[in-house]
């Protein structure tokens, strides 16, 4: 049976940080679907690129998976335009046919704009008792997604001597994460995530649906 969602990303941290977040939003949307552990995949900004990976491989390669009810891309926006890029990559996702809902997300501007409503419940001491954010971080920026550069910004506001590093503290503060926070935030792009994700939960297993 096609019940489990596939998720793709870029970035080492990502793996178990965006595996945490989107069972966390499932669970809330009382989703069928079982997320297993991403994936990682280069050049998911690309369509096909002259070299490894890209979309369509990741997409065929997620095909040949017999309990594929889903497939979730996830990657930071970068540089590139959400609004011009996600459309584009999904209208050649339709075109695949792919046997079960595909979503294409773009993190805008990276993963770590997630944090910022929720700085508060990340200051302190981790349970690991690595130190967390000084207690006088604030996002005074005009707004969530203004600043590109949120990785050294969060480096800036950890105690002297301790530096942000994905690969550690990615998932520690996406379980500090408070959805319900993050939702009236007003967070561009995770309205897009949890849209994409309601899409794939409505959907599982159906042929030729994509998200936007």
């Amino acid at each position: 049976m096609r019940t489990k969602g596939y998720i793709l990303v870029e970035g080492h941290g990502e793996v178990q940080a965006s595996q945490n977040l989107v069972s966390r939003i499932g669970r809330d949307m009382e989703c069928g679907l079982t997320w297993t552990t991403p994936r990682r995949w280069p050049n998911l900004h690309q369509w096909e690129p002259g070299g490894r990976g890209g979309v369509r491989a990741g997409a065929e390669f997620i095909r040949m998976k017999p309990d594929a009810g889903a497939l979730l891309i996830l990657r930071d926006e970068d540089d590139a335009c959400p609004k011009e890029l996600a459309p584009s990559i999904a209208q050649r996702l339709r075109g695949l046919a792919l046997p079960f809902p595909v979503a294409y997300v773009l993190l805008h501007p990276e993963y770590e704009v997630l944090f910022l409503p929720c700085l508060d419940r990340m200051k302190g001491p981790f349970p690991d008792g690595r130190a967390g954010l000084s207690a006088d971080t604030r996002w005074d920026k005009e707004s969530w997604e203004s600043t590109r550069g949120i990785k050294e910004w969060l480096s800036r506001h950890f105690p002297k001597g301790r530096r942000y590093k994905p690969t550690v503290d990615q998932l520690p503060m996406t379980r500090n994460i408070d959805l319900e926070t993050l939702r009236k935030s007003g967070v561009p792009c995770f309205g897009s995530l949890e849209r994409a994700i309601r899409t794939l939960c409505n959907h599982v297993g159906q042929e030729g649906v994509v998200y936007p």
